[in-house]
């Protein structure tokens, strides 16, 4: 009963937010892996991959920039403004993309896309203050499953409509549809209780984030969401790099290829979509820091045999046991945020923590661009392995100072 009284929405936020992240998640990557295909459309056949760098990278960059821009909104004003903010936004301007005349006015398209974007964390900021904290692990994961199921699909539907369209830059009205749709459902059905804080709201960027990692521990949950981010989503292209790396000492053509670098991102979404669900229940009863702990742990193990594998078929089965192990470590560390920060201050940590994550997104590539022409993959998977042990050392380093 007190459950129902001071967090009334959350059961209807539960069966809303799943169903418009899985949307959102769908449209955002139905059109992403064909982006060069879209910007080749428009007419650059020259130095197409560096078209392609460079506004991932300003995209990224945007992303790290105002994230907790939008954060120090939602403590100050709410936070379902800010999941209407990134589905509506990115929604509206991937209408547009197709309008787009040029390559260069496809590229300020894109941007605005950029600057909308962070949906999940933004849902997420939502969810941890209007639902009840013995239920928070549960319901953060199935709401971060809906986005997986979105992104697993994404590509699969979005190549079944490539083939179906002659510009295939038309992807984005789609992706802007189904962006469109998840925020409607949001506006329409999502309720909070606010919790906001008093005074007006000025733009910061320094002040916030010192303030922040004064709080103990807390410049240890960045970081570990920081590297998480580089195992996870930056390491996708990576990955795919290196399954042609291993299959040039086997004799395979392009169809084996594709079925490898296929079968590497799947088993990584379909084994983190078949755990999520139980590790909400496992975070429930046991609690974030001890489920951080494994899954940070585990996130190292599982990337140890990139150091070692010889096969294609090794590197499905190592991410697909990083899948199951180490997928809960933003849920994780998405509660621990919420648990540490000052009074008013969630939304800016967990802005502050998707900051950091868009900048590992755009930076492991270009890690892995310097260090595998001179010592091989094998070498940067090697530190990123370490860096991951550095980060669980840290946060067990401050366990133990809390306790004395």
């Amino acid at each position: 009963m007190e459950e129902s009284r001071q967090y009334p929405y959350w059961r209807r936020n539960l069966q809303v937010l799943p169903f418009a992240n899985l949307l959102c998640g769908l449209g955002f990557s139905l059109s992403w892996p064909f982006l060069p295909l879209m910007v080749r459309g428009l007419g650059v056949r020259e130095n197409l991959e560096t078209w392609i760098g460079y506004m991932m990278l300003v995209f990224y960059f945007i992303g790290f920039i105002v994230s907790p821009i939008w954060g120090g909104i939602a403590d100050h004003y709410g936070r379902k403004i800010m999941v209407l903010r990134a589905m509506l936004g990115m929604g509206f301007f991937m209408t547009l993309v197709p309008f787009a005349p040029t390559p260069l006015a496809f590229a300020g398209l894109f941007m605005l896309v950029g600057f909308f974007n962070g949906f999940i964390p933004a849902g997420m900021a939502l969810l941890v203050a209007n639902t009840p904290p013995q239920r928070t692990g549960s319901v953060l994961s199935l709401a971060q499953t809906g986005g997986l199921v979105g992104q697993t699909l994404g590509p699969a539907v979005g190549a079944m409509l490539a083939a179906m369209f002659d510009r295939q830059h038309w992807l984005f009205w789609v992706s802007g549809g189904l962006m469109l749709g998840g925020g409607t459902l949001v506006a329409l059905f999502v309720r909070e209780v606010k919790q906001v804080v008093s005074g007006p709201w000025r733009p910061e960027w320094i002040g916030s984030l010192r303030e922040l990692l004064t709080v103990p521990r807390m410049g240890t949950l960045f970081l570990l969401g920081f590297l998480f981010q580089v195992m996870w989503s930056g390491n996708v292209a990576i990955i795919s790099i290196y399954v042609l790396q291993l299959l040039e000492a086997q004799p395979a053509g392009a169809g084996a290829e594709a079925y490898w670098v296929g079968a590497a991102a799947m088993g990584l979404a379909v084994a983190s979509l078949i755990a999520m669900p139980l590790w909400g229940r496992v975070l429930d009863r046991f609690g974030p820091a001890r489920v951080l702990v494994f899954a940070t742990a585990a996130a190292a193990l599982t990337h140890l045999p990139l150091v070692f594998l010889q096969t294609p078929l090794q590197l499905v089965l190592a991410r697909v046991a990083f899948g199951l192990t180490g997928a809960v470590m933003q849920t994780a560390i998405i509660q621990l945020l919420r648990i540490h920060a000052p009074a008013g201050m969630d939304a800016r940590a967990i802005s502050y923590s998707s900051s950091f994550q868009f900048f590992a997104m755009g930076l492991a590539p270009f890690c892995a661009g310097l260090i595998g022409p001179a010592l091989g993959l094998r070498a940067y998977f090697a530190l990123t392995v370490v860096l991951m042990l550095c980060g669980l050392a840290l946060w067990l380093r401050g366990g133990r100072a809390k306790a004395r």
